[in-house]
Order: structure tokens, then C-alpha cells, then sequence
């Protein structure tokens, strides 16, 4: 049987999620029924050209705001 696809022929195949730069974000909220502190850990993709920086305060921001609520 012969090889169909190569390694180089999988790489072409991404999609636009996976081209942009996958970061790990950790962060820290309050549970809302028992007031103890808590982590949460969220993988957020940024695109090329976008600020790293105001994507994760966003992602942080909307993650404890959810988490914080419930």
C-alpha cells in the first residue's frame, strides 16, 4: 500500500484556530458558595498581529465574571 499523505501535506491542512499562538492562562476567583479562592486554567488563541496582552485581560476578565456569577 502506498503512502497517501505526507507530514507536509498535514501541515497545509490547518485551520485558522490552529495558526494562531496557542497560550495557557491561569487565574485566580472567588467561588461564589463558599468564598474560598479558586483556580481556573483557559486555553486562549491569538492570532497573528493581535496584542497578546489585551486578549488574555479579556479572557480573564469574561472567565471570573462567569465563574464568579455561578
Amino acid at each position: 500500500m502506498a503512502k497517501q499523505q505526507s507530514f507536509a501535506d498535514k501541515l497545509k491542512k490547518k485551520t485558522s484556530e490552529q495558526q494562531a499562538k496557542p497560550i495557557k492562562v491561569v487565574f485566580s476567583y472567588k467561588a461564589a458558595d463558599t468564598g474560598v479562592w479558586r483556580f481556573g486554567e483557559k486555553f486562549v488563541y491569538v492570532a497573528p498581529g493581535a496584542s497578546e496582552e489585551s486578549v488574555i485581560a479579556q479572557e480573564i476578565k469574561n472567565s471570573r465574571a462567569r465563574l464568579e456569577k455561578n
